[in-house]
């Protein structure tokens, strides 16, 4: 009866450590898969040859003003202000045109610390500067660093700001050129920092 009970002791414990050893293997798994993305354009290290240029709305006649800078800490600044006047209302900076070769991921993911405003990410495929543009909206807060995840299946399809609704898919594997933009009547001063921009 002792020996039987024993047995049953050592089955109970060698059961509890396959139990550990599984679940302490499975863990970090499923953290790296969760985190894992790779940097297109990082401003705190050398993954940054895209070059960057300012377009707002004086190429209808509007008064908005936008800058951006690369801050020694690590991060792009886009900031500016955003007027309502003479039919204006959106800023907006651009990337040089590049083939990241991103075609095989789901989504672009950025480091951002915003201001409380909702700002658009914005895509376009090929060459063209002004032809259809993909924009995915995202929510800032003016407290931390953020990490937000832009589905390449929710971009919508854009066109000087209007939707089109029998434009092409988007095709990551043609994505050249990217973008941000503030607008929808959202007029002010405005202040977002960029880390980096990612694919997962």
């Amino acid at each position: 009866m002792i020996g039987n009970l024993k047995n049953n002791e050592y089955l109970l414990y060698f059961s509890v450590l396959i139990t550990i050893f599984f679940i302490l293997c499975a863990a970090p798994m499923e953290i790296k898969s969760s985190t894992k993305h790779r940097d297109i354009v990082n401003f705190g290290e050398s993954i940054n040859s895209v070059e960057w240029m300012v377009v707002n709305d004086n190429v209808m006649g509007g008064v908005s003003r936008s800058r951006v800078s690369i801050n020694p800490e690590g991060y792009m600044l886009f900031n500016g202000n955003v007027s309502l006047d003479y039919g204006g209302g959106f800023a907006s900076v651009r990337s040089s045109y590049e083939n990241w070769e991103i075609g095989k991921f789901d989504g672009f993911v950025i480091k951002v610390w915003g201001d409380g405003k909702t700002y658009q990410f914005r895509c376009r495929m090929g060459n063209n500067f002004d032809g259809v543009a993909y924009r995915h909206y995202f929510q800032t807060n003016n407290v931390n660093w953020q990490e937000i995840r832009l589905p390449f299946s929710k971009f919508v399809p854009t066109y000087r700001g209007r939707i089109i609704s029998d434009a092409a898919p988007l095709e990551p594997k043609t994505i050249r050129n990217l973008g941000l933009m503030i607008s929808d009547k959202q007029s002010g001063n405005f202040n977002l920092k960029i880390a980096w921009i990612g694919v997962y």
